[in-house]
């Protein structure tokens, strides 16, 4: 009798070898336990087991869905800040992204940690700006973006809580408002997907994001955190290495002789 894991791998070579489209939900449990002459159970599992592993995912009633292949080449994000006649932007390969759906504005609690990064009490309220982006072909977002904002800005620059922002967005408001250029700090780490990253990405729950933490200085002053989520097997961070001081060519003692 055939195991999950031995069902899920004759699943996964039929979706490799195109049998069922891309878009469209693949067969039913009960169509599938047929195909494949096992319990319904073990077609379940079997199933399931796949959306952990990200090569389908799940929309709930409308079926299981094979995942679209990741885009070619990966986007990669490097160490730089870009600009075009939209305003900034950071990641390179992703220039021409573009929104998905309808982006929100609302008071509310940041996370802890984002508090602290803001240089705002644990538990005061800020403003958080969350807009979702993908390809211009794209039917669901590939990214998923978080921007919180200290209210005392927000008092001082109202547009900063605004649907429309402006061109270039809040970052030239912010600017403009100082006088005075935005640095940025980013740290980049990875965590399990939470429900609703799993659904908007269309992920399962064994693949984990990858979250870019960002902060927004003008001075020593943050203005904004932004954190932003993407499934971390379509995302990878690229930066040249240089040689710090003690790591110098050539090497000391060679220099000597």
């Amino acid at each position: 009798m055939s195991g999950y894991r031995e069902v899920a791998a004759r699943i996964r070579a039929d979706v490799e070898a195109g049998i069922w489209p891309t878009g469209r939900p693949i067969p039913g449990i009960d169509k599938l336990k047929d195909r494949y002459e096992v319990a319904r159970q073990t077609a379940n599992r079997a199933v399931q087991h796949l959306v952990s592993e990200g090569l389908l995912y799940s929309e709930g009633r409308r079926g299981t869905f094979i995942r679209p292949p990741a885009p070619t080449p990966t986007v990669a994000r490097d160490q730089h800040v870009y600009r075009d006649e939209l305003g900034y932007f950071f990641d390179q390969n992703a220039q021409d992204w573009r929104g998905i759906g309808t982006p929100t504005q609302e008071v509310g609690v940041p996370p802890a940690d984002v508090a602290e990064l803001l240089g705002v009490a644990k538990g005061e309220h800020v403003m958080i700006r969350d807009r979702a982006v993908g390809p211009p072909e794209a039917s669901h977002p590939l990214q998923l973006a978080t921007s919180y904002l200290p209210m005392p800005l927000v008092g001082q620059l109202p547009v900063l809580g605004a649907a429309k922002t402006g061109p270039g967005g809040i970052y030239d408001r912010i600017e403009e408002h100082f006088g005075a250029a935005i640095s940025w700090e980013e740290t980049v780490g990875a965590r399990p997907a939470n429900d609703r990253e799993q659904q908007q990405l269309r992920i399962g729950a064994g693949l984990p994001v990858l979250v870019v933490t960002r902060v927004s200085r003008v001075g020593d002053q943050a203005v904004e955190v932004n954190r932003t989520r993407m499934s971390a097997d379509r995302f990878e961070v690229a930066y040249r290495v240089t040689r710090d001081e003690t790591a110098r060519w050539p090497r000391e003692a060679e220099r000597s002789e």
